[in-house]
C-alpha cells in the first residue's frame, strides 16, 4: 500500500508538473539544476497545511504556506515580499489552490 506523501506526490507529477509553466517542450522540469522546485520539495509540509485546515476558502491555506514555507524560502525577502511570487514565478505560488485541491482529495480517500 501506498502512504498518503506517495500518493500526493504522484498525483502532482501527474496533474500539475505536466501542466508547469516551467517543462519543457521534451517534458523535463527547467527548474532541474538551477533551483528546487518549490512543490515537490515540500510535499511533507504541503500535507500537514492541508491537513491542519478546513476551509471552503484558500486564504487560511495561503496565510499558513506563507507562515511554513514562504517565511524559510531563500527567495522572500524579510519583509514577507518575493520576487518570485511577485513575478509569478513561484511553482508553488501559482498552483497552490490545485495543489490544495489533490492533498485535500488524497486525505479523504484515506478516511
Amino acid at each position: 500500500m501506498t502512504s498518503l506523501k506517495e500518493r500526493v506526490e504522484a498525483r502532482l507529477r501527474e496533474d500539475v508538473c505536466k501542466a508547469c509553466v516551467f517543462r519543457t517542450a521534451t517534458g523535463e522540469c527547467s527548474l532541474e539544476g538551477v533551483r528546487d522546485c518549490p512543490i515537490l520539495t515540500r510535499v511533507d509540509t504541503i500535507i500537514e497545511i492541508v491537513r491542519g485546515i478546513d476551509s471552503p476558502d484558500v486564504a487560511p491555506y495561503a496565510q499558513a504556506l506563507r507562515e511554513a514555507v514562504c517565511a524559510n524560502c531563500e527567495h522572500q525577502h524579510p519583509d514577507g515580499t518575493c520576487r518570485l511570487r511577485d513575478r509569478l514565478d513561484c511553482a508553488l505560488d501559482d498552483y497552490f489552490t490545485w495543489i490544495v485541491n489533490i492533498v485535500d482529495e488524497e486525505l479523504a480517500a484515506t478516511e
